[in-house]
């Protein structure tokens, strides 16, 4: 049988794109919390998985002795900024508590471990940013994140800090990712607000995912070979190659879209504490957090062009001159929302 790689929050988007891609070379067994009973059973199919609250330390004990993975890749998280800034103390019970809990679980039995973190521990004041810049947090979500990482690496000097940019992508069970509102949006010619100085090396979910599995277990090599790879530990970023403001974002997916460009509206990330949006940030934003990830390029971390990403995920039946009428109902084939808590 081939290893077990457990997946926490595999029904989110980052989860989900890595069960899929784990199918060929692993024995994939995935965790849920929000996700109902059914709609589970109808996405897992005959995956192994199960539900669990990780923040509960005696379920997350027994769920790794009844498991016994070969690798753990945790994603699950509440990943709302201003859901953590209104609630901090589950912020703090889901983003801080329970990886640092399951990372020393996995380090008691030596299982790699990699955490998946975020470049929004960066204020954005002076990026690109590098794996041991340190971070500066500037809400409840980001401050979490930043002190998970160091109750990671206290309680396993080997787990894997992987941190991501923004995630571009969807995923089943009718979530509604970042990605998916705004192309939903300009099919309908419907403006849509977009920050200019918001700068992120934003890569698809399925390049993220590929680089995470690298990591977990296959050396960056076709197969799995835990025992026998030099397994990365500490810090690695695993950011796209190019760097876009969310706003240059929305343009290139227009352009690909064939649709106006004026549908993109710019704002300013201070705009959004000035009244000029309908409903104002709880939780502060940063501004250029784009990640230094050549250290991760040098060990075969290979995303491709941002265009080329998006060019995949837009069907050609949403461009024009394609040959092919569009269809009403191909905005709700596929919706994600963040990662399954």
């Amino acid at each position: 049988m081939p290893p077990k790689l457990l997946i926490t929050g595999a029904t989110g988007l980052l989860g989900s794109h890595i069960l899929k891609a784990a199918q060929e070379w692993w024995h994939p067994v995935g965790t849920y919390h929000r996700t109902t009973r059914r709609q589970a059973l109808r996405f897992f199919g005959e995956t192994d998985h199960g539900r669990i609250d990780l923040a509960d330390y005696g379920e997350t004990k027994a769920m790794i002795a009844d498991v016994q993975p070969a690798a753990v890749i945790h994603t699950a998280a509440i990943t709302n900024l201003d859901y953590c800034e209104k609630y901090p103390d589950e912020s703090q019970r889901i983003n801080l508590n329970a990886p640092t809990d399951l990372a020393a679980l996995c380090g008691d039995l030596d299982i790699p471990f990699i955490f998946t973190s975020t470049d929004l521990v960066f204020d954005g004041s002076d990026a690109p940013y590098k794996e041991d810049d340190p971070p500066t947090p500037i809400n409840v979500f980001a401050e979490h994140r930043a002190l998970a990482e160091e109750g990671i690496l206290a309680a396993y000097a080997d787990a894997v800090i992987a941190r991501l940019p923004l995630l571009i992508g969807y995923a089943a069970l009718g979530r509604e990712s970042f990605l998916y509102k705004m192309v939903a949006a300009f099919r309908r010619d419907q403006e849509v607000i977009l920050f200019g100085e918001a700068i992120r090396s934003a890569v698809s979910a399925a390049a993220a995912a590929r680089g995470l599995l690298q990591l977990a277990g296959s050396g960056f090599e076709d197969d799995v070979n835990i025992a026998e790879i030099d397994r990365v530990a500490g810090r690695l970023h695993l950011g796209g190659r190019d760097h876009v403001s969310l706003y240059e974002l929305g343009l290139l997916i227009l352009r690909i879209l064939g649709r106006n460009e004026q549908l993109a509206v710019p704002i300013s990330v201070l705009d959004s504490y000035a009244g000029l949006l309908d409903t104002p940030f709880l939780a502060a934003r940063s501004a250029n957090v784009t990640l230094d990830s050549s250290t991760a390029y040098e060990l075969g971390y290979d995303p491709p062009p941002l265009r080329a990403q998006l060019e995949e995920l837009l069907p050609p039946q949403w461009r024009p001159h394609s040959g092919e009428p569009e269809t009403e109902n191909a905005d709700s084939e596929e919706a994600n929302g963040g990662e399954d808590t």
